[in-house]
């Protein structure tokens, strides 16, 4: 049915762009594969990615002699980066609820990675830098990261087809995010 509902939506804009419907079917279907690729399996190979992507920043803090933050207290970290920031502004940045990041921020700020600062005109408001302990952990992640990334890019079309996938994967999220507000497009 999933299948069906995409394969609907591709053809329909294929007529909207005067394309046939067999070139339309095409673009949808990987060429190694016959099932089309549906929203779900992008969903779960992104998780996959995900849990993937921590494994790897747990392994190499494990390495490093870190062992009191875990794979999201470091993402949360590399977020805040150089800027310092309002818990409002870090809920915008990252995938982090409330309760999440609250919990997060107080374990770095016991573990001496994160400084809050209150505001002058309001002292209930809070600023969060990193400090040099963060810093040095973020330095030595993003070194790690981009050997990999050297290796995974390695020449222009590699780069080139990671910005493509960059660029799809931040659509789809914009996308989904619509939908979460406003209903998917039939229900407008």
């Amino acid at each position: 049915m999933i299948s069906d509902l995409l394969q609907h939506i591709v053809e329909a804009g294929a007529v909207e762009q005067n394309v046939s419907k067999q070139e339309a079917a095409e673009t949808v279907r990987s060429p190694a594969h016959t099932t089309i690729i549906t929203h779900f399996e992008l969903a779960r190979t992104l998780e996959r990615a995900n849990r993937r992507f921590a494994t790897f920043l747990q392994a190499e803090m494990t390495r490093q002699g870190v062992q009191e933050i875990g794979p999201a207290h470091a993402m949360l970290l590399l977020t805040i980066g150089d800027d310092e920031l309002s818990v409002g502004q870090l809920m915008d940045r990252g995938p982090y609820g409330g309760t999440n990041l609250s919990y997060y921020l107080k374990q770095l700020g016991e573990c001496g990675y994160i400084e809050r600062i209150p505001l002058a005109r309001d002292r209930r408001t809070v600023r969060i830098r990193l400090t040099e302990k963060a810093r040095e952990l973020c330095a030595d992640l993003t070194e790690v990261a981009a050997k990999y990334h050297r290796l995974v890019a390695g020449d222009p079309e590699n780069i080139r087809k990671m910005e493509v996938a960059f660029e799809t994967l931040d659509r789809l999220e914009r996308a989904w995010a619509t939908a979460a507000i406003f209903g998917s497009p039939g229900e407008r």
